[in-house]
């Protein structure tokens, strides 16, 4: 098995689950520059490295990824690193296997890439046709599952359209604003945070 060291913890990456890489850093960078604090959300947990750099600062997380072998893997390095009594790890398709209880923290760094025609879609990578699929299915219930004061972390390529991400969060009552970017040759990777629009008014 492999692994790597993040921020002093150790993250084993068991086969067949999606390694950290830029974007997984990308995600870690937005969450040092943000208040966060709370219950903690993350879906697409893969090895559960963002979950893990957030966890101490939150009084507990519920990891959720649809591969089971990722749940496993996000439960092996809380385990590893002695957080395993802040965590709830399930396996199920983003919010599904939740009630609509208020975090006050959700991470999501999604399969965002689009699918080649005929390819075989794998569930760690593929966003769909056109890349939006998850990130679209995110951003119409996000809502429901985060707490008036809470604040969304999520990830996309600007290849998917970060303005169409921002539009359908304001449509759903929220605001949106980019945190952090990193530029490759042919995209743009972008960490996008949301809140209600509601908590930013005086009561």
């Amino acid at each position: 098995m492999d692994g790597i060291e993040i921020d002093g913890l150790h993250i084993s990456i068991m086969k067949g689950v999606y390694p950290p890489s830029e974007d997984t850093f990308l995600m870690i960078d937005a969450l040092k520059s943000a208040e966060v604090s709370g219950s903690g959300l993350e879906l697409c947990s893969g090895t559960g490295a963002i979950g893990l750099v957030a966890v101490g600062r939150l009084d507990f997380i519920v990891a959720v990824d649809i591969n089971p072998l990722a749940v496993e893997n996000t439960r092996r390095n809380y385990l590893e690193n002695n957080l395993y009594a802040k965590l709830c790890a399930v396996a199920g398709d983003l919010f599904a296997p939740l009630k609509k209880v208020g975090f006050d923290v959700i991470l999501m760094n999604p399969p965002y890439l689009n699918d080649d025609e005929g390819s075989p879609k794998d569930v760690s990578w593929s966003g769909g046709g056109a890349g939006r699929e998850i990130v679209d299915r995110f951003l119409g219930s996000v809502g429901g599952f985060l707490s008036r004061e809470g604040r969304a972390i999520f990830l996309q390529s600007d290849l998917n359209g970060i303005d169409e991400s921002l539009g359908r969060a304001e449509s759903m009552g929220m605001v949106g604003k980019v945190l952090r970017s990193i530029n490759f040759q042919f995209e743009s990777l972008v960490a996008i945070e949301l809140k209600h629009a509601n908590s930013l008014q005086k009561d």
